[in-house]
């Protein structure tokens, strides 16, 4: 039989199967009936609002409403010890938004650490300034940046033990509000998740 034509029939079989393949939509109120023992978006969301919550009411912040202006922040390095591969942006991004929110905190997009991002344009922008092209009234000026004065790092770990014929997956998620000034901790947190599953269960 030609091989073209066997070619053409196993591409077309696949096509057919994809396309028969049904996906559905869920609904974020349902989507908890489809955990795994993995992380997954409840678990981040989980660990983000407790841990501000836990930032918000501690004596540090407490202070701080007496404070002119708010604090600028900076994301350091949040290190993803897991055998998950996931941006561990999704969670600092929520705690930040809620530290913002609060109007004590302001967020710095100019320095980061593994933990975030910065905005590549600020710098790219400044580049401007050995740019003929460009009209240099209107050009960022030297020393306009902002530097922060606190830094939130992290880590993330997992531990996996055997329990009969089941596997328990612990989480920890911990961070810590540092002073760069000073170097010292005004703040930090350990959120716990417990997950139970069945012992052949991978979590990754």
């Amino acid at each position: 039989m030609n091989q073209k034509f066997i070619y053409a029939s196993i591409m077309g079989v696949l096509i057919l199967a994809g396309c028969a393949s049904k996906v559905e939509y869920i609904d974020q109120k349902d989507s908890k009936s489809y955990s795994s023992i993995g992380l997954d978006q409840h678990d981040i969301e989980d660990a983000a609002s407790k841990s501000v919550q836990s930032l918000l009411q501690s004596g540090y912040v407490k202070n701080l409403a007496t404070a002119k202006k708010p604090k600028v922040l900076a994301i350091s390095d949040v290190v993803n010890d897991t055998m998950q591969n996931f941006s561990t942006e999704e969670l600092t991004r929520k705690i930040t938004r809620d530290m913002r929110n609060s109007g004590k905190f302001i967020l710095t997009m100019a320095i980061s650490g593994s933990g975030g991002s910065t905005d590549k344009m600020i710098a790219q922008a400044r580049d401007a300034r050995k740019n003929d092209e460009f009209n240099q009234y209107t050009v960022q000026e030297k020393g306009t940046l902002i530097a922060p004065e606190l830094s939130l790092s992290g880590k993330i770990v997992q531990r996996n033990t055997k329990v009969g014929s089941k596997q328990r997956v612990d989480y920890f998620f911990l961070l810590s509000l540092t002073d760069i000034k000073t170097g010292l901790v005004v703040w930090d947190d350990e959120v716990n998740i417990i997950k139970l599953g069945k012992n052949k269960s991978v979590a990754w």
